[in-house]
């Protein structure tokens, strides 16, 4: 039992960090035809009428105006299981990704998605933005019972 819980413990040191670092944003995926899954960029959020996500030369903007909704979910890296989770628990704090998943209209008014996967510093701000400027979007969601 000791030499499973030592190798669980090894094996999940040793796994290389999935998420983004600090500054960066991941395109996740959605409905964007010239953007594949995976780029890894920055959201500028400088500007008053549209957030940009810039990556490999090239920009995706999403006018704050045309924003319908976003939604931020918070997600663990690895589950474990609740023995190896307690021994990694002892070590290492537990991983998460942070997600934002924002609903719009492009130019011509079909409804399009965007997931970002953002760095563990960035989801307090880029909300802060996102009401700021999409207040239309900031509406409540009622929850069904049973749903976290």
């Amino acid at each position: 039992m000791k030499k499973f819980v030592a190798f669980c413990l090894v094996l999940i040191v040793s796994l290389p960090a999935v998420a983004v670092e600090d500054g960066q944003v991941m395109y996740v995926g959605g409905t964007a035809a010239s953007m594949n899954a995976g780029v890894v960029g920055h959201l500028d959020t400088t500007s008053d009428t549209a957030l940009i996500f810039e990556y490999s030369g090239n920009k995706l903007a999403i006018p704050y105006a045309a924003i319908q909704s976003f939604e931020y979910s918070k997600e663990l890296t690895h589950h474990l299981g609740v023995l190896p989770t307690i021994a990694v628990g002892m070590f290492k704090m537990q991983q998460h990704q942070h997600f934002f998943r924002i609903s719009y209209r492009d130019s011509d008014n079909v409804a399009q998605t965007a997931v970002f996967e953002v760095s563990k510093h960035m989801p307090r701000t880029l909300q802060a933005v996102l009401e700021t400027r999409a207040p239309q979007a900031c509406k409540p969601v009622l929850r069904r019972a049973g749903r976290k």
